[in-house]
């Protein structure tokens, strides 16, 4: 064999859309070039194999050593093949091998390996790979290089077989050590530790809440801001409840933690439930929603101040007259810039187009006060921007021409540091200093309008590195990956848009060039409250407590056992119920105890724990599941030095499951062999079951002569019957004639005993079938636990579930007459419903008939055996269930003159009513106004918008629901010939996000929309603060919005059925969607 290597020096990169013609002594044609990736050496390494038949015998070979970069490398081969019918050859490191297994050592390899004819460099197969060499990954190659019938003939392109003279044979490697500046390249981050690498650690994701921890991050690293949270008092706020303390706990644990953060505490503080953490939402309408709520609670502390300070900047909407001093303007409050992305290549191009100036002539000229109709200049200028700047890129828009939502992925730049001062006016350019601002934050979404992933690249300093916070991973990055790789995609690069797909920057966080060492100066744990500092070191030492015990768990066995005092609570089958979900558990009790102890150790502790005088008096028997499911004592277990380990192996136990004696019970040594007997008591004039004791009898004694023991064990007298507990539904009389043993009695067997009743007593009983044990656990057997919900049960709304054990062979009638004693209501007028599956949401009711059973009402339809307890729903009626079959519920919502939704209200009406019958029952359940019109209009929407108005003769029967009902406005009723009345809708951004009650509205002849304006505050009854922050909007059925400003006379604008007055504001009843499809956010605490 010879052996050939040569350095080559770093090749000039091929541009990226050449096809390259593959030349053996060429690296740059073998190895594909990688762009931003600086390389460190390269080399072309040649084994010249001329025994390949002496080799080929050999299941696996190694090349000779080789030397590249300082480190020491070998070939190795699989000459018949690695499991396959191809040649495998892989390029291993010596070295990594030297290196202890959780080192950090590793070398970025971008390598080919090609077989080679060694006479004709025409002839060879090859591939290329990269690869991170560490301890843990020690070679990397081709399991199918080639097939192994190409090194003996010639095919698949191959003009001569590989082998020359078949037995000679090249293999060639071709590599490169690539620079690792970011310290994660090819990384697997199989055992990555974001702490140890980066400094940080991220945030887990709770299903869907990817979104949310990506702001929660970017937040985090404005550090004036997590100051600010620091300084909210939460001393004595309920943990579960306080917003402002579930955030300092996540951000502490974020500064502080070695391990990923749960976000779960902070979401059940915004009241949400496990379904809202598994939906994903819009992030700019959570920081919102978050920072409203953190702006209330900071009020009155030291905190109070700080959004503002950070985050809300102003500009100034105007129209300014062109031949007449004269301009209309107003200054408004953001706390972020929404950008258009389509049509714009950069974040400049969009800053021009928000400030951009339309002039008003023609027939659009502007209607100036004094002045009459004068040409005008129209736009929005900046007056101050926010130290930190929070511009939303509109990846998402809605579609008139395809009626839905879509998603913007086009090519989309913008600098790592930007000067705004261009896009204030004059005097605040002046006044305001400097306007550099530095990215601080890239904020990505990977996906489309149906779903996806968000994450965040964000630097913890000023000018400092990057990182990628992609949930509870924390990886290092290059700028380009923060930048370049999320502009988007060239609508015209087809090829780079199927690789990129669908990701891309959607939010960008800029900070202040003048602000950031205020805003971004580093936090120590002398900056924290000393409270927190102290509340939240104590959970971290309980946590971490309970982490070494889930650690050591292994170590331990949970030893569940039951006493005979246990047993005396039980009134079902065997001694106890374990395993049997249908019936309520046994009180069962644990015993954590090492795996290494003995059963001496086991029965010392059982004694500590109950008292006793002597571990002695402590017997441990094994409980066990017989064939026919029943589960009984076993055997005495008496091997007091072995260990807990060696007894579950040698008895072959699933898991530790115990009877315990306290009393020192001994097994008789006289008499023959015993057998222990448990017997229970039945008392046949109350209907109850209890335990009277245990003892060892003599296989060879009659039943008949144990008998006296038996009943002076139960406290009974007189004549008695004898019953054997042999199984659920096998309760059978005992042949007393028999002994123990021809009886099959045995170890753990059950003996029930009970009074035999005279005839008299028999007829004086309640329910004659009670007589006898056997119809009690017959009763028993078909008793199923039922939970019942409230129908209208929310997280707003606190109505106690109900759980009751009844008959599977209840009535309907019978099922409500158990529960309405418990929820004080009349059976009659209790309505049953079945669950939906796996949802436990209300479905249809049931129909009340006198023959359906309960185990027909179970929410499939079907009794399902041991899957634990049913749900049920109730719904607490004002008539009886038979009333209610000949008429129907319609859910009314009134909307009081502000547009406020009140309490819902039901409305009892026949079936076939009309809009007439429910407005007539409203009239004495409605609060009019005072002053007001006295008349109502019922309508229903779809969207968030007007669908329907009902006339007085108009049927319900198909009415959606719920109705709304409102007070006609005075001046809607007095409308004027000139005038109309047009529909009004609210929004949140886009006309796609609505929410609230919709409304109809007067437009005016001639009246300038300032004064519309006025008139919708006031019919809204938007508070001052609010004003500032709302927006109005002329929406069409089709087209784009149009913003309304004061100048604009609504009269003169047409509206069709389908077009309304938008009304833009931050929704704050958690009942918006997009189109109905997304539930928005909402924050209950």
């Amino acid at each position: 064999m010879e052996i050939e290597t040569a350095a080559v020096g770093t090749p000039a990169n091929d541009p990226m859309d050449a096809e390259p013609q593959f030349k053996l002594s060429e690296i740059t044609t073998m190895l594909p070039s990688l762009p931003d990736l600086q390389v460190e050496a390269e080399i072309v390494h040649r084994w010249d194999i001329d025994d390949w038949k002496e080799l080929k015998s050999l299941k696996r070979t190694y090349s000779p050593e080789f030397e590249f970069n300082g480190t020491k490398w070998r070939i190795l081969v699989f000459p018949q093949g690695n499991n396959s019918d191809s040649l495998a050859v892989f390029l291993d490191s010596i070295d990594a091998a030297t290196h202890p297994k959780d080192s950090d050592w590793h070398l970025c390899v971008q390598f080919a390996i090609a077989a080679a004819n060694p006479d004709d460099e025409s002839v060879f197969r090859h591939n290329a790979a990269t690869h991170r060499y560490n301890p843990h990954e020690l070679d990397w190659g081709f399991n199918q290089l080639c097939k192994l019938n190409l090194l003996y003939q010639a095919g698949e392109g191959l003009a001569k077989p590989l082998l020359h003279d078949d037995n000679k044979l090249q293999i060639i490697i071709y590599a490169r050590i690539i620079k690792d500046e970011t310290g994660v390249l090819w990384h697997n981050f199989n055992n990555y530790d974001s702490k140890k690498t980066t400094g940080f650690v991220g945030l887990k994701n709770q299903g869907a809440t990817c979104y949310m921890n990506s702001l929660l991050q970017s937040l985090y690293f404005v550090n004036y801001f997590r100051t600010a949270v620091f300084n909210i008092p939460t001393t004595n706020d309920e943990p579960t409840k306080s917003i402002p303390l579930a955030l300092q706990r996540i951000f502490y644990q974020l500064q502080f933690s070695d391990t990923s953060v749960g976000t779960t505490e902070l979401t059940k503080s915004f009241g949400w439930d496990t379904l809202d953490s598994f939906m994903q939402h819009d992030v700019q309408e959570f920081n919102r929603v978050l920072q409203d709520n953190l702006e209330s609670k900071m009020k009155g502390t030291r905190a109070e101040g700080a959004i503002s300070k950070l985050f809300v900047g102003k500009y100034k909407s105007y129209i300014k007259c062109i031949n007449v001093e004269y301009e209309s303007s107003r200054v408004e409050d953001f706390y972020d810039i929404q950008l258009n992305v389509k049509g714009f290549k950069s974040l400049r191009e969009s800053f021009v187009d928000y400030i951009a100036v339309e002039t008003m002539d023609g027939d659009n000229k502007y209607q100036a006060e004094g002045h009459g109709l004068q040409d005008a200049k129209k736009g929005v200028i900046f007056t101050e921007f926010p130290p930190v700047l929070h511009l939303q890129l509109k990846r998402f828009e809605y579609d008139f021409e395809k009626d839905a939502m879509v998603k913007i992925n086009d090519r989309y730049e913008f600098p790592s540091e930007i000067d705004l001062s261009e896009f204030l006016d004059e005097e605040s350019a002046v006044q305001k200093g400097p306007q550099k601002y530095l990215l601080h934050g890239v904020l990505v979404h990977a996906g489309d309008v149906n779903g996806g992933h968000y994450c965040a690249f964000l630097r913890a300093e000023k000018n400092g590195k990057w990182f990628k916070f992609d949930d509870d991973k924390v990886i290092p990055v290059m700028e380009r990956d923060a930048m370049e790789e999320n502009f988007g995609v060239d609508p015209g690069n087809i090829k780079m848009k199927m690789m990129k797909r669908f990701t891309n920057a959607y939010m960008l966080v800029y900070v202040r060039d003048s602000n950031a060492d205020e805003i971004l100066k580093p936090i120590t744990s002398e900056d924290m409250p000393e409270h927190l500092m102290r509340r939240f070191e104590e959970e971290r030492i309980v946590n971490e407590q309970k982490r070494r015990d889930r650690e050591e768990q292994h170590l331990y066995f949970n030893v569940k056992y039951i006493t005979d005092h246990d047993v005396a609570q039980h009134t079902g089958f065997d001694l106890c119920s374990i395993d049997d979900k249908t019936m309520t558990v046994s009180p069962v009790r644990t015993l954590r105890i090492k795996k290494d102890e003995t059963l001496s150790a086991f029965k010392k502790a059982v004694a500590e724990q109950f008292s006793l005088p002597s571990p002695d008096l402590v017997k441990v028997y094994s409980l066990v599941t017989r064939q026919n499911k029943t589960l009984r004592v076993d055997m005495e277990i008496a091997h007091d030095e072995k260990t807990l380990e060696q007894i579950k192996d040698g008895l072959k136990l699933g898991e530790f499951k115990f009877y315990v004696d306290l009393t020192g019970l001994q097994q008789p040594l006289s008499g023959g062999d015993h057998c222990l007997i448990f017997v229970k008591k039945y008392d046949n004039l109350t209907g109850k079951i209890g335990y009277a004791g245990k003892a060892y009898f003599p296989k060879s004694q009659k039943i008949a002569d144990a008998i006296p023991e038996m009943q002076a064990m139960a406290k009974l007298e007189g004549p008695v019957k004898i019953f054997e507990e042999v199984k659920p539904g096998m309760i059978e009389p005992t042949d007393i004639t028999k002994t123990f043993s021809s009886a099959e009695l045995g170890n753990g067997d059950i003996i029930c005993i009970q009074n035999d009743l005279t005839p008299a007593q028999v007829e004086a009983l309640e329910d004659s079938r009670f007589e006898s044990v056997v119809f009690y656990f017959e009763d028993f057997q078909n008793r199923m636990p039922v939970i019942f919900k409230h129908k209208n049960k929310d997280k707003e709304t606190q109505l106690p579930d109900v759980e009751l054990v009844l008959s599977k062979k209840m009535t309907y009638d019978q099922v409500v007459s158990k529960l309405g004693p418990v929820v004080n209501w009349e059976p009659t007028k209790i309505q049953l419903y079945n669950s939906s599956g796996n949802t436990f949401k209300a479905q249809v009711p049931i129909k009340r008939n006198a023959t359906m059973k309960l185990a027909e009402m179970t929410s499939f339809g079907h009794y399902v055996p041991n899957a634990g307890p049913t749900t049920l729903f109730y719904e607490l009626l004002s008539i009886d269930l038979t009333v209610l079959e000949t008429k129907k519920f319609v859910t009314v919502i009134p909307v009081d003159c502000h547009q406020h939704e009140l309490e819902p209200l039901e409305i009892l009406v026949p079936k076939t009513a009309r809009a007439l019958d429910v407005l007539a029952e409203l009239q004495s359940r409605v609060t009019f106004s005072e002053g007001g019109s006295g008349q109502l209009r019922l309508f229903d929407t779809i969207y968030f918008k007007i669908h329907k108005v009902y006339d007085p003769s108009d049927s319900i029967a198909a009415a959606a629901d719920p109705l709304y009902v409102e007070e006609i406005p005075i001046d809607e009723l007095n409308v004027k010939e000139d005038d109309k009345v047009v529909n009004a809708a609210h929004f949140t951004k886009d006309a796609s996000r609505g929410h609230g009650v919709p409304f109809k509205f007067v437009v005016i002849k001639g009246e300038l929309f300032a004064e519309t304006k006025l008139r919708l505050i006031k019919r809204l009854g938007i508070q001052e603060k609010d004003v500032a922050k709302t927006k109005f909007f002329h929406v069409r059925q089709y087209g784009n919005m149009t913003l309304l400003e004061d100048g604009h006379d609504l009269s003169s604008l047409e509206f069709t059925e389908k077009d309304y007055i938008g009304v833009d504001h931050v929704d704050r009843s958690g009942k918006s969607s997009k189109l109905g499809g997304e539930k928005s956010i909402k924050i209950f605490n």
